[in-house]
């Protein structure tokens, strides 16, 4: 994965028209943005997609909250949320051949968030490539 393609997918929204957008920033707007650090601890490969991965064991009460109000938002505008649990985590590595050793980061990787964006995913022979459509950030301090 290249750096500028780092991120932790709150909801995936996937193909939609492009009228729709204005009611996915609308969905933003109604919910606030808490500041918070997560303690990314823990990485991993998913075998059955050979991608490696960091995730964090515990995800922290404002992050948690921030999902379960984004997929509030998102029904209510009719967008498909995931009934899955929420897993904190970020592709490192796609295409992996051989699992890791490890389970844990050492030392953990403490993640200053400050907000949330709606992102636009552009997939090319290179590889995915983002566009920030908005970004909501926190006006509280940092939480633990």
């Amino acid at each position: 994965m290249r750096r500028d393609t780092f991120h932790l997918t709150l909801a995936f929204i996937g193909d939609i028209p492009r009228e729709r957008v204005v009611d996915l920033i609308t969905a933003g707007d109604r919910i606030p943005a808490a500041a918070f650090v997560l303690k990314m601890d823990r990485i991993a490969t998913w075998r059955h997609n050979r991608i490696v991965w960091a995730g964090a064991r515990e995800v922290p009460e404002a992050l948690a909250d921030l999902v379960a109000r984004l997929n509030v938002v998102l029904v209510e505008a009719g967008f498909p949320v995931e009934q899955r649990k929420f897993a904190a985590h970020v592709t490192l590595l796609r295409n992996a051949r051989a699992d890791l050793a490890s389970d844990e980061i050492d030392p953990p990787i403490d993640w200053q968030v400050g907000g949330f964006a709606l992102v636009e995913s552009d997939r090319r022979e290179d590889g995915a490539h983002y566009k920030l459509l908005k970004v909501w950030t926190a006006d509280s301090p940092l939480k633990d």
